[in-house]
C-alpha cells in the first residue's frame, strides 16, 4: 500500500480534530477508563500537535501524522496515569464518610481552623498523598520550610484537637 503524502506541510489543529479526534479519544478512554480524563489527554494532545507543528515541524506522510498522534495520545496517558499511581487521592466520596463518623468530623473541621499556610500543606501531604519535596515545588517553597510547616501545622492540629475534647 502506498502511503499518501501529505499536500500541506501540516493541517490545522481543527482538521487534526475532525480527522482524528475520535479515534485519540477512544484510545484515551480505553487507557484511562473515564471520559473526562480521556478528553484532558485528547485535548493535551493537540495542543503537543500545535506546539509541534507551530515550531516549523512537518510530517513526511498522513501515516506519519498519524502515527506521531497515537504515540503521544498513549505516552499521555501513561504519564497520567504513572501520576495517579505516584499520587493516590481521596475522592468526594470517602471525604464524605469521612464526615459520618464523629471522630473524621472533627478532625476535617479541625484542620479547617488552621491557618492557611499551615493547612495546605497538611493536605497535600495527607489529603492528596504528595511528598515534602514535591509540595516544596507546588508552592515555591524551600524542603526545610514544608517540613516545618508540616511540624507546626500537626502540633497546631493536636491542639485544637485537645481544646475541643
Amino acid at each position: 500500500m502506498l502511503e499518501k503524502r501529505t499536500d500541506s506541510p501540516n493541517q490545522s489543529v481543527e482538521e487534526v480534530f475532525q480527522e482524528y479526534g475520535n479515534m485519540l479519544y477512544r484510545i484515551a478512554f480505553v487507557m484511562m477508563k473515564n471520559a473526562f480524563d480521556a478528553e484532558d489527554v485528547v485535548q493535551d494532545t493537540l495542543i503537543k500537535y500545535m506546539e509541534h507543528t507551530e515550531g516549523g515541524k512537518t510530517f513526511e506522510t498522513e501515516e506519519h501524522r498519524k502515527a506521531w498522534l497515537i504515540r503521544v495520545d498513549i505516552n499521555l496517558c501513561k504519564n497520567r496515569l504513572r501520576f495517579y499511581k505516584n499520587h493516590p487521592k481521596i475522592g468526594m466520596e470517602q471525604l464524605s464518610r469521612y464526615y459520618e463518623e464523629k471522630e473524621d468530623t472533627r478532625l476535617m473541621d479541625s484542620l479547617l481552623l488552621l491557618p492557611a499556610n499551615y493547612r495546605e500543606v497538611l493536605l497535600l501531604h495527607y489529603v492528596e498523598g504528595y511528598q515534602g519535596k514535591e509540595i516544596a515545588g507546588m508552592l515555591k517553597l524551600s524542603e526545610a520550610t514544608v517540613r516545618k510547616r508540616l511540624e507546626r501545622g500537626r502540633g497546631k492540629l493536636r491542639g485544637i484537637l485537645e481544646e475541643t475534647e
